[in-house]
């Protein structure tokens, strides 16, 4: 029988991630919801760069692609770089959230990795939007609950960056459209994420996160929906209200 993984919970500055263990011997992908907390934009500063009317480096918007911020991080760190968390979320616009910057810009982009000099350890970095370029990476505290942390490899949580191909995620976008429409008058897709393992699920999935504004009543409403890896295949969906 399969051991249920460690919860571990990792702490930093700039990052706050719970990963919780999956039970059982499934490896299919499905909700993560109890890894990721919902997201509430309204009380969140504004972008890096925006606060002060404009960003000095050119724009980064979900339109070149939905791995805008995982192309970033390939070009920072290498395709090979071992990420735990990759964290990227792009303006739904003023019409849904009430934000000026225009809808589809990227707002924030952040990757959790393995120190390349010390594989016991993670790091993070957070890509800067006015510069255009990254910050000095961060050392994140592991900490491990449910389980013998003894046990714990960093390992076990971490795949190289060239296995996810977010690119793909266009396709999957896209097939939703038709469907999206008959309950949302308007809606953005805010959120494109790499989620480590979880209670739900023994491996890294992808996940989108989409705001928008129900056609019945105009209520904001968010949704989401866990993708495979190849970005191909939707194991979860909750997009749908």
């Amino acid at each position: 029988m399969t051991l249920p993984r460690p919860a571990i919970l990792f702490t930093a500055a700039t990052l706050l991630s719970l990963g919780l263990g999956g039970c059982g011997n499934s490896s299919t992908d499905d909700d993560n919801s109890a890894a990721i907390a919902p997201r509430d934009e309204s009380g969140m500063p504004p972008p890096d760069g925006l606060e002060s009317g404009g960003s000095s480096a050119p724009a980064l918007t979900l339109a070149s692609g939905p791995d805008v911020c995982f192309r970033e991080i390939a070009k920072k760190f290498g395709s090979e770089v071992k990420v735990s968390e990759i964290t990227s979320f792009f303006s739904a616009g003023e019409a849904i959230a009430g934000r000026s910057e225009p809808r589809g810009q990227m707002t924030s982009c952040t990757v959790s990795f393995q120190d390349p000099s010390d594989p016991r350890k993670l790091l993070t970095a957070r890509f800067d939007t006015r510069t255009g370029t990254f910050g000095e990476p961060s050392p994140v505290e592991i900490t491990v609950m449910g389980g013998n942390a003894a046990n714990f490899r960093l390992a076990d949580y971490v795949i190289p960056l060239g296995r996810v191909n977010a690119a793909a995620l266009t396709g999957v976008m896209n097939a939703q459209e038709k469907r999206l429409k008959t309950v949302y008058g308007e809606y953005a897709w805010s959120g494109v994420r790499l989620a480590g393992p979880s209670a739900f699920s023994r491996t890294h999935t992808l996940r989108l996160d989409l705001d928008g504004r129900l056609a019945a009543n105009d209520i904001k409403e968010s949704g989401y929906a866990s993708v495979s890896l190849d970005g191909k295949r939707i194991t979860a969906d909750h997009l749908m209200p």
